[in-house]
């Protein structure tokens, strides 16, 4: 199983780096790279994460790590991070994004 992010969880890592890198570069650089690892876990346990009770669709799951969500989908060849998101933040984007399922 592979590991594909998509373009919006880029931007959001590209944000969550740009707003550390405001006070310290050298975080900015090793929290991303921490966040990756932790999704390089994914494609070996596809099913570690947690179900996304506000949606219903199984195939969505969501993996924390410190304050940061990792959602992500479980499809037959891969996974795919869909956003990367502090969890201070307000939810409703992710459950608006995914409830569509044309995805």
């Amino acid at each position: 199983m592979q590991l594909e992010w998509s373009k919006d969880a880029v931007e959001d890592l590209d944000t969550i780096w740009e707003y550390i890198a405001e006070d310290n570069m050298d975080r900015a650089f090793s929290f991303i790279e921490e966040l990756r690892a932790e999704a390089r876990k994914l494609p070996d346990n596809p099913m570690m994460g947690k179900k996304i009770p506000e949606l219903n669709d199984e195939t969505y799951r969501e993996w924390f790590y410190k304050e940061y969500t990792l959602v992500y989908q479980v499809t037959e060849k891969s996974v795919i991070i869909h956003e990367v998101y502090n969890q201070k933040k307000y939810f409703i984007r992710s459950i608006n994004r995914y409830d569509d399922k044309s995805i």
